[in-house]
């Protein structure tokens, strides 16, 4: 065989692999099922020693999911990182609101201004349409994949939890691990902060409903308020920082564990009582 004969099938070989390896691998980026999403404008990144999403309501105020407010996080957006200076459920906007959460959400306060990140617009709305938006996994067996922003729209399953009006198979469009803190937006405003997913079966955590905690605007903008002292999280002592990294990283999505646990001993109990 000549060798030119012989580079062309080694080319061709390489040429199939690739192929096959990019027809074979899921896409990593974020949201089950979504698709790229366009609130990179408001939407940051949490990067520590696990990843969140967040999303900007304020020059210094990042809304997030409860279990993603470790302080030892860096916020992400606009090309810059800003640290974490306190966690509070509730601040002051930069239109004199007061804002607030609820459940597993979280508001943080920043060291400094994130510089080309602009704040989603807190408000209510009666659309019947949600849109999520996350840095996560498109894949749950692929848990650190994290760093491209897509988003979805969903829909109303019960008060707080979001389900893909299209579903049709055992895997639609939700929020996976990475998305946690990320906005939902109803009507082009921010309602609420993705908390968690949630799945009929009891291996899989993403693929059917996305769970949510709200976000509340009280009073009116251009009033004149006196910014309160934002409380600290208390601090827990006595725990090796292995010990405090590895707790923070199972509380991503900790209560999908839990429930599967639970559902997983209610199964057994049923097939002994048969």
């Amino acid at each position: 065989m000549s060798r030119g004969n012989a580079r062309i099938r080694m080319l061709s070989a390489c040429a199939l692999i690739t192929h096959s390896i990019l027809i074979a691998t899921p896409s990593a980026n974020a949201v089950v099922m979504g698709t790229s999403s366009s609130l990179g404008h408001t939407t940051v990144r949490l990067v520590g020693p696990y990843y969140c999403s967040g999303v900007a309501i304020g020059r210094r105020h990042v809304a997030t999911a409860a279990h993603c407010a470790n302080r030892g996080m860096r916020i992400m957006g606009g090309g810059g990182s800003v640290g974490i200076a306190g966690v509070s459920k509730s601040a002051v906007l930069d239109d004199g609101r007061r804002v607030s959460v609820t459940g597993d959400a979280a508001i943080l306060k920043l060291t400094s201004p994130l510089s080309g990140i602009g704040a989603a617009t807190v408000g209510t709305s009666d659309s019947d349409r949600f849109t999520i938006a996350g840095y996560g996994t498109t894949n749950e067996r692929n848990r650190a994949a994290f760093g491209t922003l897509h988003e979805a729209s969903l829909v109303a399953a019960s008060p707080l939890a979001l389900v893909d009006p299209n579903r049709s198979g055992s895997i639609s469009a939700s929020a996976c691990f990475g998305d946690s803190g990320g906005p939902v937006m109803r009507g082009g405003v921010l309602v609420g902060i993705i908390t968690r997913a949630a799945h009929p079966s009891p291996r899989i955590a993403c693929g059917h409903l996305t769970r949510w905690a709200p976000i509340v605007a009280s009073g009116t903008a251009g009033e004149t308020v006196i910014a309160e002292a934002e409380p600290e999280p208390p601090r827990k002592r006595g725990r090796s920082a292995k010990r405090q990294k590895s707790d923070a990283q199972v509380s991503l999505f900790g209560s999908w564990f839990v429930e599967k646990a639970e559902s997983r001993k209610a199964s057994r109990r049923k097939t002994a009582q048969r």
